[in-house]
């Protein structure tokens, strides 16, 4: 499980055990929903869980006034690289592309940016996202972070994004099992994944 979160969210949070929950807000809300996972990881180093190689890349951010530290993190297990880019603003993703290196499959928030409170949050915006896919060059893309029914937050939808990216029919999923052989190889290929609410 990748950056649980929390009901200020306006959402149910995620039901189920996990083996593995990669923290990426080290605040109470992610805690309390990582409590029945079998090996949280919050922040930045190295692991290997399970077989599964994960590294975490923090930078700080600035929400409602108060400087918060959030990571990004890559995982790569099964001979997968994958890579959640959490909130992260451009400038953020472009100090830390260097790190994260090669990558099949990139999760990457679209929703643009939004307010907290007062505070402007300076999350990646669509065409900012397509231009991170661009340099990244992943086999799949995976949007996050964007409005979904029962939100409180003030997100832009997925639909720019797609459009950008010429994936206005992407495939909607309510999970994705990937493996090496199958991972396209001519293209990037967009999944928009459910998040139970939509």
């Amino acid at each position: 499980m990748l950056s649980p979160f929390g009901k200020s969210t306006g959402l149910a949070s995620p039901r189920g055990k996990a083996d593995i929950v990669l923290v990426s807000e080290n605040n109470q809300e992610e805690k309390a929903a990582s409590e029945d996972a079998g090996f949280v990881i919050s922040g930045e180093g190295e692991y290997e869980v399970k077989g599964a190689l994960i590294s975490g890349f923090s930078f700080f951010h600035t929400v409602a006034g108060k400087t918060r530290k959030s990571t990004v993190y890559t995982v790569r297990a099964d001979g997968i690289s994958l890579c959640h880019l959490d909130n992260a603003s451009k400038e953020h993703v472009d100090g830390l592309l260097e790190k994260v290196g090669e990558v099949d499959v990139l999760m990457i928030p679209v929703g643009g940016p939004h307010r907290v409170g007062k505070e402007e949050v300076n999350t990646l915006s669509a065409e900012e996202a397509v231009a991170v896919v661009g340099e990244l060059e992943p086999r799949v893309v995976i949007p996050m972070y964007y409005k979904v029914p029962g939100l409180a937050l003030s997100l832009a939808g997925p639909e720019t994004f797609l459009k950008a990216m010429g994936a206005s029919g992407a495939e909607r999923a309510e999970k994705l099992i990937l493996k090496k052989k199958d991972l396209p190889q001519e293209e990037t290929k967009v999944v928009l994944l459910s998040c139970g609410n939509s």
